[in-house]
């Protein structure tokens, strides 16, 4: 059997398919929103109203009321005029009804009254004078349902102001709140948040520029952080819209403070460039005094032309700072002029559009754009000190280069220096010291060998065993001196009395067979005493010479050897070490005051010289002549804290 189809009744269904479904419900919602916007009430702008003057205003011809075109600026209306005028606006049926509705005023002052079909909603400003100032802040006034009528409904506004103050009324916009709430919002970033940024800006560079040109000690800075700090109070300050009796100054400062702006920065652009000079300083100081003055008079006056000629003397002041910048840049070709030359530019545009909007067409209602020219500046200052710190930076980097293989050579140089400095140095003690060797051989074993010399050659008319005697003593002689000079080349320090003992140890045999005794004398508090080496050696001299004449000369049979330290007589600063050598020899024995044979070495060198000699290198005090014993050599060698001389 073959399987049965179904044949349906009739013709098929059509089927929607999703797709479909989808654009069907996107045009349902469109729809449905195009026809809420048609029936939602459009904001209305109010360009027109019919005013009223009080009788100390400018009256509407033959005293009527008569029709005027908003923004209506009193500057130009109304010149210098004080008191109150009356606008009323007939409001449009279809703006006021349906949901919450409201009024916004970009601006109105100085002091404003709204009310609705004769019913006062809100009052900005009191009956006091000086009045206060509401013209700078934006306004948004609900409108109470329940005064609402269905048709010919009016609004009502009472301007008060005063003359020089810019009394006026914006254009006025009328409708539904949620639609005139974004308008109010931009308003209010655009008059006043944006005031708020600016002047928070203005005070902060300020203070930077006048910081950077105290630790620079750079006029330019100051000019520029002065101008910031005058610029920041300008923009906020009529933001305060009491009146007290400091609002007359406050209004005039505020006028007065865009001529110190315009002129300070004008010294600060000429002098990043170098084009300040004190020509250029005068004559923009004599300006700016002419430009207080004139406004001075218009604020005294409550004229508005005063104002006018002062804001196109700062624009013309303008003109002629970008031609000078412009100058600059064409001939120095820097970047800092190229710069400022272009904001000078676009603060020429800004101030000529603001002049026009606000001197010429009187647009009560725009906004200025002056107010951000600041940031245009301290965006360039900002710009050229970060480049001023980046090439300052490369330039340190490169100079402590520099510095670096400066000091480099100069420390290879001293190296060299100091190392040729120590060869001689090493070159000079060398030969110092063979010098003193040679000295001291000359002076010591050379005269010793003389003497052996001319005793062997006179050895014939004596007895053979005189002459074996004389020769031994000689030759005794010249080997004590060899040890002498043998220990001269020792560079430790030993104590003096140490160097003595040796000293009697090799002498005191010729002192023997001379038939000399020698008494040692020596207090227990020298025996401590250090001194140097070549000290030690000239001591050692001065008692060698000593003893040789007194085995030469004296004809004694004692000699006494005595070694003192002074400390207890001459006191912690004067230290002395005392070494005397004392004879009883005849000829010592005479009276204080007789001659005695001077000291004189065996080979004719004469004795007592190098004593002296040897002495004065010690800085010691030398003494010599009889006392009650016989004869004496004394030497006084200073000390020092240590013992040492």
């Amino acid at each position: 059997m073959s399987p049965r189809t179904h044949e349906p009744d009739g013709p098929p269904r059509r089927r929607w398919s999703t797709p479909a479904i989808a654009w069907a419900a996107v045009l349902w919602l469109a729809a449905l929103a195009l026809a809420a916007w048609l029936l939602t009430p459009a904001p209305v702008r109010v360009d027109a109203a019919v005013e009223i003057r009080s009788a100390s205003m400018q009256p509407a011809e033959g005293g009527a009321p008569k029709v005027v075109a908003l923004p209506d600026a009193w500057e130009s209306t109304a010149p210098a005029r004080s008191g109150t005028a009356t606008y009323r606006l007939p409001l449009p049926d279809a703006a006021v009804q349906g949901e919450q509705s409201a009024v916004f005023i970009r601006r109105a002052g100085n002091m404003f009254r709204l009310s609705l079909d004769g019913q006062a909603i809100v009052s900005y400003g009191g009956a006091h004078a000086p009045q206060a100032d509401y013209s700078r802040e934006p306004v948004l006034v609900l409108l109470p349902q329940a005064l609402v009528a269905a048709t010919g409904n009016e609004l009502r506004i009472d301007v008060t102001g005063e003359a020089g103050r810019e009394p006026g009324l914006s254009e006025v916009w009328v409708g539904p709140l949620h639609e005139l709430e974004p308008l109010y919002q931009r308003a209010v970033a655009a008059q006043v948040r944006s005031a708020w940024f600016v002047a928070s800006a203005s005070a902060a560079m300020g203070l930077l520029a006048l910081l950077l040109g105290w630790r620079t000690r750079e006029a330019r800075y100051a000019w520029f952080g002065i101008a910031s700090l005058l610029w920041a109070w300008r923009v906020t300050a009529l933001f305060n819209s009491d009146g007290g009796p400091w609002l007359a100054l406050r209004h005039w400062s505020f006028q007065v403070s865009y001529v110190g702006f315009v002129v300070l920065m004008s010294l600060y652009a000429l002098a990043m460039v170098g084009r300040e000079g004190p020509r250029v300083r005068r004559w923009l100081l004599l300006g700016g005094l002419a430009a207080v003055a004139l406004t001075t008079l218009g604020v005294a006056g409550g004229w508005p032309w005063p104002r006018s000629l002062v804001l196109m003397g700062m624009l013309v002041l303008a003109v002629w700072l970008f031609v000078r910048l412009a100058q600059a840049a064409v001939h120095d070709r820097t970047t800092p002029a190229l710069l400022l030359t272009a904001c000078a530019a676009i603060c020429v545009v800004v101030g000529a559009r603001d002049f026009y909007v606000f001197r010429v067409q009187y647009d009560y209602g725009a906004y200025t754009w002056a107010r951000y020219t600041i940031v245009l500046l301290m965006a360039a200052l900002a710009w050229m000190l970060v480049n001023d710190f980046a090439r300052s930076g490369a330039r340190l980097r490169e100079l402590n280069r520099g510095l670096r293989d400066r000091i480099a050579a100069k420390e290879h140089e001293l190296a060299v220096a100091f190392e040729n400095s120590r060869l001689r140095e090493r070159e000079q003690a060398t030969l110092a010291e063979r010098d003193r060797i040679l000295r001291e051989m000359h002076d010591g074993l050379g005269g010793r060998l003389v003497a052996a010399l001319a005793l062997a050659q006179r050895a014939g008319p004596l007895e053979p065993a005189e002459a074996l005697r004389e020769l031994k003593l000689a030759l005794d002689d010249c080997l004590t001196e060899l040890r002498l000079a043998l220990d001269s080349l020792e560079t430790e320090a030993q104590p003096v009395v140490e160097a003595l003992a040796e000293l009697r140890f090799r002498v005191e045999p010729s002192l023997r067979a001379a038939g000399i005794r020698v008494v040692w004398q020596v207090d227990e508090a020298a025996s401590d005493v250090t001194l140097s080496a070549a000290d030690t050696l000239h001591v050692l001299r001065i008692v060698r010479e000593a003893f040789t004449n007194v085995i030469k000369h004296a004809r004694a049979n004692t000699v006494w050897l005595r070694l003192e330290h002074l400390e207890h007589l001459m006191g912690a600063a004067g230290r002395q070490l005392r070494l005397s050598v004392v004879d009883n020899g005849a000829a010592q024995s005479a009276e204080p005051g007789a001659a005695r044979e001077p000291l004189a070495a065996p080979g004719g060198g004469r004795g007592l010289a190098n004593i002296r000699r040897r002495a004065q290198s010690l800085k010691a005090e030398l003494e010599i002549g009889p006392q009650e014993e016989g004869w004496e050599v004394s030497v006084r060698i200073p000390l020092g804290e240590a013992g040492t001389a």
